[in-house]
């Protein structure tokens, strides 16, 4: 049996989030640098209100809506697209396989045969209570978000894979990227999205994407330069008396969802890092997908359930609910939800995966490599029983 897993990793698009007033990206932007301090200090805890969800936050009628805009931008040649996910509903889902029984929602939409996975908290503004630590001061300390991008609050990327002959699109938040003596990609062309989306104003000074009032509509402008994927690297800090812990190792399933090659582990002694180590963890990544096949294999087929029972409401505007320690339950989500894009943006879109589908990778296949995984995978490969509630194929 073929082994289940992520190939043909690329990225894709990706903004900054602008500290202003009103709803307002920069594309392709750039995550912060690596900077390090000559001289190392003692830092302050974290203090202050940091929001569970920044793209809620920061655009609450459409949150996904910038992750759209930056991928019609960046590729104006369309490419066909089975799944465009945040990073979160994957780990949710992943999690829901693994046991994880807290509760969740996501909102699920079929976009010209697109099926979004769009994170969905409580509220936009919900809040991270309680945080302790130097999770937020220590980046604060070590990157530096560099002049072409000043103003960032948060950087955003969309990776594109194939997972099990499913074509994806992922965003996740990057925390930062380490410097490369060699050349950048390229900086954003912003003709290419002006010639997209017609009508709609996309400039460098921010003019908006509708004719709505400034503080409910994205504004967009471009600024800084792609960044490659193998320069991108997450950070954690934690305290010096867990060096004798496999931190890395539980952060693993996480970095194989946005395919993070370098993960930065900070060790501290009441706010003291004098032990910072740099990984590259490709090879990491590679063993845990190889050492998880019954896992992926339990993932693949509920993502094809939520595909399956999706594609069979057509147009309709759905969410998935997991109350605690029940099931997934997948339904129509009341008008009051709201729908995931604006209409202007939903429109074009819709054109441009259409276009993708036709220009693109054959959807037969992809269903195939589907349907063939099914009919060769083991009966209990998500080891899962008739309670799991998603599909009942293993039970």
């Amino acid at each position: 049996m073929a082994d289940i897993g992520i190939s043909g990793t690329e990225f894709i698009a990706s903004y900054n989030w602008l500290d202003d007033c009103y709803p307002k990206i920069f594309i392709p932007g750039k995550p912060p640098l690596w900077t390090p301090p000559l001289i190392r200090r003692q830092l302050q805890e974290d203090k202050g209100i940091f929001y569970r969800d920044r793209n809620a936050a920061s655009y609450p009628k459409h949150p996904i809506e910038p992750a759209i805009v930056s991928v019609m931008q960046m590729h104006s040649t369309p490419r066909h697209v089975d799944v465009f996910a945040c990073a979160s509903t994957l780990r949710k889902l992943l999690g829901f396989l693994q046991g994880d029984d807290r509760p969740f929602r996501m909102l699920v939409e079929v976009i010209a045969g697109t099926v979004h996975l769009i994170r969905r908290e409580n509220r936009p503004k919900e809040q991270i209570l309680g945080v302790r630590g130097y999770g937020h001061t220590f980046p604060e300390a070590y990157t530096t978000w560099e002049a072409d991008v000043k103003r960032s609050i948060s950087h955003q990327r969309i990776l594109g894979y194939r997972f099990c002959g499913l074509d994806m699109m992922v965003r996740y938040e990057g925390d930062g990227y380490i410097k490369s003596d060699k050349t950048p990609l390229k900086t954003s062309n912003k003709a290419d999205l002006l010639e997209l989306l017609g009508g709609l104003q996309v400039d460098r000074a921010g003019k908006a994407t509708s004719s709505d009032d400034s503080e409910s509509i994205l504004h967009v402008g471009n600024a800084g330069e792609e960044v490659k994927q193998e320069q991108v690297f997450d950070l954690k800090t934690r305290s010096a008396k867990r060096q004798d812990e496999d931190i890395l190792a539980e952060e693993l399933q996480r970095l194989w969802i946005a395919q993070i090659p370098n993960f930065i582990l900070a060790f501290h002694d009441r706010g003291h890092f004098a032990n910072v180590q740099i990984q590259n963890v490709r090879d990491k990544l590679k063993d845990w997908e190889a050492q998880n096949q019954s896992l992926l294999r339990g993932f693949f087929h509920l993502l094809g359930h939520i595909i399956d029972t999706a594609g069979d409401y057509g147009d309709s505007q759905l969410e998935i609910v997991r109350p605690a320690g029940g099931g997934l339950e997948i339904r129509k989500r009341a008008p009051e939800a709201g729908s995931v894009l604006s209409g202007p943006v939903r429109q074009i879109w819709a054109t441009w995966l259409s276009d993708g589908e036709d220009a693109g990778h054959d959807v037969r296949a992809a269903s195939l490599d589907m349907h063939t995984a099914k009919e060769t995978s083991s009966e209990d490969d998500t080891a899962c029983d008739d309670q799991c509630g998603y599909c009942g194929k293993c039970a």
